[in-house]
């Protein structure tokens, strides 16, 4: 098994556990041996008009590991579950789930040449607050070039220290079903973007 795979058995594992009232898996294998920030988002797939669209449920994570990846992974998978109205084992079987990595923290003076579109995420700290922006948030909103300061300044006010970090993104094509990593750099949005700035 790759360790997208890993990753997103452990997190349905853990969520299943804690919609079931089952002790989480706290352990693994190989997950136990490694430590990483980490974010878990739920999809729900809604259809409707013919087409599908993928709707975010919930997202939670850390920038910075508490303990091992597995114990940090299995407990953020339980409390988004928790967090999220109504969600029941038919709910899961019925989304997606994505697993982010969290590269180190690097402190960033916010200068956006050389700034990692679709592999490198954003933590921001102020007096009111921390922002954490991923870049599929980046990408799927929109949020490029200087619309970043911008969006980050919405959530927390001025920031008093900027952090970037790499990620690493595992995502399921559907429910339950083949894991991939995600390129966001390879994404059409990006290349646009790059193209104008250029």
């Amino acid at each position: 098994m790759s360790l997208g795979q890993i990753l997103v058995s452990h997190v349905r594992s853990a969520m299943l556990a804690k919609l079931r009232g089952q002790p989480l898996p706290e352990a693994h294998p190989v997950l136990s041996g490694m430590r990483s920030g980490v974010f878990v988002t739920v999809e729900a797939i809604v259809r409707s008009g013919g087409f599908e669209r993928r709707e975010v449920r919930g997202s939670l994570g850390v920038v910075e590991p508490y303990r091992d990846l597995a114990y940090d992974t299995a407990k953020i998978a339980a409390k988004l579950v928790y967090s999220i109205p109504r969600f029941t084992e038919f709910d899961l079987r019925r989304s997606v789930v994505e697993v982010t990595l969290v590269g180190a923290l690097r402190e960033w003076d916010g200068e956006l040449e050389g700034f990692g579109w679709g592999r490198e995420g954003v933590y921001a700290v102020s007096r009111r607050g921390m922002a954490v922006v991923l870049p599929q948030t980046m990408v799927e909103r929109r949020i490029l070039g200087d619309a970043l300061h911008r969006y980050v300044e919405s959530l927390v006010g001025p920031p008093e220290r900027l952090y970037r970090f790499d990620t690493q993104i595992f995502y399921e094509l559907h429910p339950e079903g083949e894991v991939i990593e995600r390129e966001l750099w390879r994404s059409r949005v990006i290349r646009q973007f790059l193209e104008v700035v250029r």
